[in-house]
């Protein structure tokens, strides 16, 4: 499952800029970010970039994966929010650098709920869709002014921009929409919840329960978003190679879901 790890920064081209002087700026390489935003030949000239382009830059040296956006002037959380299909209350909480969400300043950095995958040789948008679970207008609304791409060719070593799932309260990390999970795997995403409590478990394609319903707590209960982590336990082995993890909370009135999240998950 080619989604990239490390730390990912999403920079919209300024007059001036060049790919030499943005490796430099983000710690990457010119031949990376080229590889990565498809700015070779046939599709454009060599390095060539305009401004209010979008552009993914990977970050030559990472300890966490993450994906970063450079506030431009005309940005605010309602329209980066809109873009990367979150939540302008989510998206506020998962930043402490968000003092007040009416002042975001130009060249500012905040956290996306998003991943970067990597296009890999006959990749289409429907099967990127197909494999991570996210929507292809979700994908198409939060691509659509970067670089050099298109819906309808999608060229191999580009980065995508993929939405992490999430509702508004909730939004996980980890695992990686699509991605191959075992017994022991790492779950962890941030929550604003009652008393801290986040529920999960998961589920294969034929409805077998694999992991029953479990909870972990978040670092800090309602109304802060904070960080939770756990490890899944299966309490079964899966009947199919497909599956679901679902991250929720319960209504403290009646017991009902609330803030489902579904991720796609595979089994090995």
């Amino acid at each position: 499952m080619p989604i990239m790890l490390g730390t990912h920064i999403l920079h919209t081209v300024q007059p001036g800029d060049t790919v030499y002087s943005l490796s430099v700026q983000y710690e990457s390489d010119v031949d990376l970010i080229s590889q990565a935003n498809a700015l070779y030949p046939p599709f454009v000239d060599p390095y060539m970039i305009y401004p209010n382009q979008l552009l993914v830059i990977p970050k030559l040296i990472s300890n966490e994966t993450i994906t970063l956006y450079v506030i431009q002037r005309g940005d605010t959380v309602g329209t980066i929010s809109q873009k990367f299909s979150t939540f302008p209350e989510l998206l506020v909480g998962i930043n402490q650098t968000i003092h007040n969400p009416n002042f975001i300043f130009p060249y500012q950095q905040i956290e996306l709920p998003a991943v970067i995958y990597k296009v890999e040789s006959g990749d289409s948008l429907r099967s990127i869709s197909e494999k991570t679970g996210v929507a292809m207008s979700i994908i198409i609304q939060a691509n659509a002014s970067h670089s050099t791409f298109s819906p309808d060719v999608l060229f191999p070593e580009m980065r995508l921009i993929i939405p992490l799932p999430m509702s508004k309260n909730i939004v996980v990390t980890q695992p990686f929409p699509g991605s191959v999970i075992r017994d022991n795997q790492v779950i962890a995403g941030y929550a604003r919840a009652f008393e801290a409590n986040v529920l999960y478990q998961v589920i294969d394609d034929n409805e077998v329960v694999v992991t029953n319903e479990t909870f972990t707590t978040a670092e800090y209960g309602a109304p802060s978003y904070s960080r939770f982590r756990d490890s899944i336990r299966f309490d079964r082995q899966p009947t199919t190679n497909r599956g679901e993890l679902l991250v929720y909370t319960r209504s403290a009135m009646d017991g009902s879901v609330q803030d489902l999240v579904q991720t796609k998950v595979f089994f090995s």
